[in-house]
């Protein structure tokens, strides 16, 4: 194996490289791995989360495993607010879960959390000392709040928390160590304002009118606008399509737009038609999304004019063809998916593959696509459903087998291991 594609398993968290380090010397590869310690090449981190557990366990195997904690270790002194801390922060926890006393302290002195990452990395110290690594991790957030009260995000630290403690006992926590402490104070003012804001925004009933519903779209999540287009009445329904066309203001179409993704739009398609090419507050995604609820040689023209022009939205490509389906699409599809070099654009043709496949079955094809889909596809998410299809048409090879139980996916582990024993 070459040092490229070596690289290429440990930024897709396939447990091959796990594997390969199992029975080779990986030594050459010494700068690629620490590489990948230092920085999250998860595709969406939020949702796959980091990939420190799954480089931790690479670690483990080399004999320069001190050398490469010792690194990282020192990487969290101003390591930023960004998804590379995320990840080092996680890799500190790990070891100090493991009795790494040093890692632990390292930690606690090198927490200085930023606006966009300071409270997802907080949630670290809860799960090394619970409610007292909590107070910790408020404290230095309220710190932060006191000098940049806006745009600082609490919501992670507090929900984890909740979910372990209780609510009655984190909000007591904070409330009793607030009064000695104004950070923790600041702190916890912030996260009752988030919980107020959030419950202002449920206020809004998903039996609501059109009428009603119209003002509070530009702040409504799309989430709930999808699932109060799939309740509505044909009639708000149909109001609601004459308020797209009436609007303007790029985030007032895309509200509207929003209704529309899991909803038939009703009238005359041409304005959908024209606002694909709209690249304001991706108001093109919204309509090409609308779009795939309908069967149409405008649609199906559509998708194949995304892909020729290599069009901003073309990733939505695949999801238009399935609604207006021909003879020979299922190689069209695998093809453009093969073929994309955007990693945006290939995860969005990835997570439509499988649905194709579903709505239109041709069993000729469907393994060699969902070993594609594996093998190819950057988010960890579309390679556990590749897996789990894989397994119900017992097609999941051997050697797959072996390399799935040690996926950077732990649910993808899950799959072949069973869940995970604990000790009572």
């Amino acid at each position: 194996m070459d040092e490229k594609e070596f690289r290429r398993l440990l930024h897709l968290g396939l447990g091959r490289a796990i594997l390969y380090a199992k029975d080779h010397d990986v030594e050459k590869f010494r700068d690629v791995i620490l590489d990948a310690c230092l920085h999250c090449y998860a595709y969406d981190p939020q949702s796959e989360g980091t990939r420190a557990d799954y480089m931790l366990e690479l670690v483990n195997l080399m004999p320069e495993k001190e050398f490469l904690c010792g690194e990282i270790l020192k990487a969290l002194a101003g390591s930023g607010d960004d998804w590379d801390a995320a990840q080092r922060f996680r890799f500190a926890a790990c070891l100090a879960f493991d009795g790494n006393e040093l890692a632990k302290q390292v930690m606690y002195r090198n927490y200085k959390p930023g606006p966009r990452m300071g409270d997802g990395i907080g949630i670290n110290f809860v799960q090394m000392d619970g409610l007292d690594g909590l107070l910790f991790a408020a404290e230095k957030m309220g710190a932060l709040l006191m000098v940049k009260p806006e745009g600082v995000d609490v919501g992670w630290l507090l929900g984890h928390s909740i979910n372990e403690f209780g609510e009655r006992e984190v909000w007591e926590a904070l409330k009793k160590a607030g009064v000695q402490n104004p950070c923790i104070e600041a702190y916890q003012s912030e996260a009752k304002a988030l919980e107020e804001r959030r419950q202002g925004k449920s206020r809004v009933s998903i039996e609501a009118s059109y009428e009603q519903l119209k003002p509070k779209l530009p702040e409504m999540t799309f989430t709930w606008i999808t699932s109060w287009g799939e309740r509505a009445s044909d009639v708000e329904i149909e109001r609601a399509a004459h308020g797209l066309v009436a609007a303007r203001d790029p985030k007032d179409q895309l509200g509207h737009l929003r209704i529309f993704a899991r909803r038939r739009f009703p009238l005359d398609i041409k304005i959908l038609l024209r606002l694909v090419d709209v690249d304001q507050e991706r108001v093109g995604f919204a309509a090409a999304k609308a779009l795939s609820q309908i069967t149409h040689p405008a649609v199906r023209e559509l998708a194949l004019r995304l892909v020729d022009t290599r069009a901003r939205w073309r990733g939505e490509a695949i999801e238009l063809l399935a609604r207006n389906f021909q003879p020979g699409d299922h190689s069209v599809a695998w093809d453009w998916f093969k073929a994309e070099q955007d990693l945006e654009v290939k995860h969005s043709m990835g997570m439509d593959l499988t649905d194709f496949w579903e709505h239109h079955p041709d069993e000729e094809s469907e393994v060699a696509m969902l070993r594609d889909l594996y093998q190819l596809g950057p988010c960890s998410f579309c390679r556990e459903k590749s897996v789990r299809r894989l397994i119900e048409l017992n097609a999941l090879t051997e050697e797959m087998r072996a390399e799935c139980a040690f996926d950077a996916n732990d649910e993808i582990r899950e799959l072949i291991l069973g869940p995970p024993t604990t000790n009572s």
